[in-house]
C-alpha cells in the first residue's frame, strides 16, 4: 500500500525478544507502506506499544506507558497496542480504554498496514486470533548491526498452569527450515556475525513437520553458514531436551557455551502443579549431564515465586536447587495470576510481602554467586565478539564464548570481529578487559558502564 504523505510512526516494545523481533518486522514493513520512524512519541502520527501479558508487570509497564501518552492525543494522531496483551483482552482494551483505535494481536501483525488504514478513516480496530507467520518478507536494512534474532517457532503447546502463550501466540508451529536458512544468509550478507534463534520452545522445533526436521538439525545448518560467527537460541524446556543438543554445545564450535534452561521451581511438588513435565532430580541429572560434556558451559534459568501452592518448605527447596546449580545468572520473577490459565482458578494466596521477600532472598543469593563466578575470570585471556561501542562511544562491548558480557577499550573498527580480550576486573553482570587496542585505567572501573 503506497502513502501519498509520509507519516512518522513511533514503537515502544516491552516483553521478551519476539516482542522485539515483531516490533522490528513492523516498522521494516510500515516503512515499506510510506511511514518514516519517529525517534520520539511527540513527534510520531502513529504511537504503537508492543507488550506482553507472561506475566502482569510488563503488562502493567505497556499499558501504563501508553496511558502516561495520552496527552498527546488528537484527532489525527492513532494509538495502537499489539502484542499478548492484545490477545489476551482484544475488545476489553478499547472499552477501557477509549484513547486506543487499534488493537491487534501477534498472529494479525501481516494485516497491520491494513488495519492502520481503518483506523485513520475513524475506525476503532479489534483485530485479534491467530493468523500467519508475521513479516517473513520484511526483514529490516540492517546498518552496522552485528547480531539479530529471528523466529525458528511460534507459539507454544505445553500449557503450562500459569502461562498464556498458548492462547496469546497459539500452539507451537515451526517455521520451514529453508526459510530459516535463507534469513540468515541474508542477515549475514548485511553484516550481522551472530544469530539467535526464537521460540518458546525450540527444542520442539520440527515435531509439526515431515521428514525428521529437529532443532539440533536446524542448529548445525546454521552454524555452517560462512557469515556467522556466534550463534545462541532461546528458549529451551528441560522436559524435552535430546543428548544430541548438549553434545552440540560441545560440537558446534560457533554454539556459545550458554545454555538458558528455565527450573521454574526447585520444588516438585510445585513443578507437578505448574505442568512442568519434570521434577528437581530430572533437572539437577540434566545439568549434570552438560557440566560433564562442556564443563565451561554457563547456566542460566528463570524462577517462579509465590505460585499459589509455594509453601516456606517449598522455596527452601528452590533456595537448595540454587545453590546446588551455582546458575551464572538468574531471572527471578513474582508469580501474577493470567486470565485463562489453569493456576489463575487457585487464586492468589501468598502474600505480596512474602513474595517480596522470597523474591529479594532468591536475588540475593545469586548475586553472591555470580560475582564469586565472574571473579574467577580475572586474568584470563577471552576471545570475545565486539558487538557495539558502548554508550559512552570509547569502550567497545563484545561477549565471550561463553556469553558474558565484556567492555574494553578499542576502535571501532573492531565491530563484528572476534579479538582476545584479557580480563582485568569484575563488575556486576560485567567483565571489564583490555587488548591491544587500549587499556583501561584503574579510575574508569568505578563508572564504566554499557
Amino acid at each position: 500500500m503506497e502513502r501519498k504523505e509520509k507519516k512518522k510512526v513511533f514503537i515502544r516494545t516491552f516483553g521478551c525478544q519476539m516482542n522485539d523481533v515483531d516490533s522490528e518486522r513492523l516498522l521494516a514493513r510500515l516503512e515499506k507502506a510510506g511511514f518514516l520512524p519517529a525517534e520520539r512519541p511527540e513527534n510520531a502520527d502513529i504511537l504503537i506499544v508492543n507488550t506482553c501479558s507472561v506475566r502482569a508487570h510488563a503488562e502493567q509497564r505497556g499499558l501504563g506507558y501508553l496511558c502516561s501518552l495520552k496527552h498527546l492525543k488528537n484527532s489525527g494522531r492513532i494509538f495502537c497496542l499489539i502484542g499478548c496483551t492484545a490477545s489476551l483482552y482484544g475488545q476489553e482494551l478499547v472499552e477501557k480504554y477509549p484513547f486506543i483505535d487499534l488493537v491487534c494481536s501477534p498472529g494479525r501483525l501481516p494485516e497491520f498496514p491494513d488495519l492502520l488504514a481503518q483506523a485513520e478513516k475513524g475506525s476503532r480496530v479489534v483485530a485479534t486470533g491467530e493468523g500467519g507467520w508475521p513479516f517473513l518478507q520484511d526483514l529490516p536494512q540492517l546498518s552496522d548491526q552485528v547480531t539479530a534474532s529471528l523466529y525458528v517457532t511460534r507459539g507454544c503447546s505445553n500449557f503450562c498452569s500459569y502461562c498464556v502463550v498458548p492462547f496469546t501466540r497459539g500452539r507451537l508451529v515451526s517455521r520451514p527450515k529453508k526459510e530459516i536458512v535463507d534469513e540468515v544468509k541474508h542477515l549475514t550478507e548485511q553484516g550481522v556475525r551472530e544469530i539467535t534463534l526464537l521460540g518458546q520452545n525450540v527444542n520442539q522445533y520440527g515435531a509439526d513437520l515431515p521428514d525428521g526436521h529437529s532443532f539440533v538439525k536446524l542448529l548445525c545448518e546454521v552454524h555452517e553458514i560462512s557469515g556467522v560467527s556466534r550463534l545462541r537460541f532461546l528458549t529451551s524446556h528441560p522436559k524435552d531436551v535430546p543428548r544430541e543438543l548438549l553434545l552440540a554445545f560441545r560440537d558446534l564450535p560457533k554454539l556459545y557455551r550458554h545454555f538458558h534452561l528455565p527450573v521454574q521451581a526447585g520444588s516438585s511438588k510445585i513443578l507437578k502443579a505448574m505442568g512442568r513435565g519434570y521434577d528437581a532430580s530430572d533437572y539437577l541429572r540434566l545439568i549434570d549431564a552438560v557440566r560433564s560434556l562442556v564443563p565451561e558451559v554457563t547456566i542460566t534459568s528463570d524462577v517462579m515465586v509465590g505460585f499459589p501452592l509455594e509453601e516456606e518448605e517449598d522455596f527452601e527447596q528452590t533456595l537448595t536447587l540454587v545453590e546446588r546449580v551455582r546458575f551464572h545468572d538468574l531471572f527471578v520473577f513474582k508469580y501474577s495470576p493470567r486470565p485463562g490459565t489453569a493456576a489463575a482458578r487457585w487464586g492468589d494466596p501468598v502474600s505480596p510481602e512474602v513474595k517480596a521477600r522470597r523474591h529479594r532472598v532468591i536475588l540475593e543469593l545469586q548475586q553472591s554467586i555470580s560475582r564469586q563466578y565472574l571473579e574467577k575470570l580475572v586474568g584470563r585471556q577471552e576471545l570475545v565478539l565486539v558487538i557495539r561501542s558502548s554508550r559512552r562511544n570509547r569502550y567497545l562491548l563484545g561477549r565471550t564464548t561463553t556469553d558474558l558480557a565484556v567492555l574494553f577499550p578499542g576502535q571501532r573498527d573492531l565491530t563484528g570481529k572476534v579479538t582476545p580480550v584479557e580480563i582485568v576486573a569484575a563488575k556486576p553482570n560485567l567483565l571489564l578487559g583490555s587488548c591491544s587496542a587500549g587499556e583501561l585505567t584503574p579510575d574508569v572501573f568505578s563508572s564504566a558502564s554499557a
